[in-house]
């Protein structure tokens, strides 16, 4: 049945929690700077709880590349689900200056070095984000660039990585095409394509607002679809 493949898929992501829920442990016990300890000091929610008890932060950064290892953030966006609804009086945005040029990658988003120059500093805005993740959940399209470039800055900013739980809608469509039998022809993963397959309108892209409510309408939908009710079946 649906439920059961999404049970199924989920074993992994809560493996994955009781890792962090240990290390969140750990990490409590030693003297983290503000705004992060925090983060650590306020329970996380339970693969158990039900996903309209639960609120997430549906997240998008557009970056100067697609390496989180070496890019910049530019802008980030979110805004909160709850009640298994999105909350768009929640929705934020802020433009991050970098510590170099956007080079090419405005050509993208649109973003220019004279936009991002009058931005917010880096850290100012992390310490934003790491505020509005605690005691939520954290669901992104493709955690291995935003949430990996999250992980970063929060190792120079905070001294850890960042200890939440992670909703990738990305990895969700990558397992469950894994998991067909007739895996034939793959349907693409990119966030506007996976949105016309659940039936929800197209949005202009490479706008982090915008991309962040996309992936929250974008949740909800695949949690409606496959009959999905507890957080842990979605942890990424």
């Amino acid at each position: 049945t649906i439920v059961s493949e999404a049970r199924k898929t989920g074993r992994i992501g809560l493996m994955k929690y009781s890792w962090l829920k240990a290390r969140r442990w750990w990490l409590s016990r030693r003297h983290m700077p503000a705004p992060f300890d925090q983060l650590l000091a306020k329970p996380i929610p339970d693969p158990a709880d039900l996903l309209t008890d639960t609120e997430l932060v549906s997240l998008d950064i557009e970056t100067t590349g697609l390496d989180p290892s070496t890019a910049d953030m530019l802008s980030v966006g979110w805004v909160i689900v709850r009640n298994g609804r999105v909350d768009l009086g929640t929705a934020e945005s802020h433009i991050v200056r970098p510590s170099g040029g956007v080079g090419d990658s405005a050509s993208v988003h649109g973003l220019t070095d004279t936009v991002v120059g009058a931005g917010l500093d880096w850290g100012v805005v992390l310490d934003k984000i790491v505020g509005v993740l605690t005691g939520r959940v954290l669901a992104v399209h493709h955690a291995g660039l935003d949430h990996a470039l999250l992980d970063r800055m929060c190792l120079q900013r905070y001294g850890s990585r960042l200890m939440v739980p992670v909703v990738d809608t990305l990895a969700i469509e990558h397992r469950r095409q894994q998991q067909k039998h007739h895996l034939g022809e793959n349907a693409s993963l990119r966030l506007s394509d996976l949105r016309d397959a659940y039936g929800l309108p197209r949005y202009s892209a490479h706008d982090c607002l915008v991309d962040a409510i996309a992936t929250a309408e974008l949740v909800l939908a695949i949690a409606s679809h496959r009959h999905v009710e507890t957080l842990g079946d979605l942890l990424a």
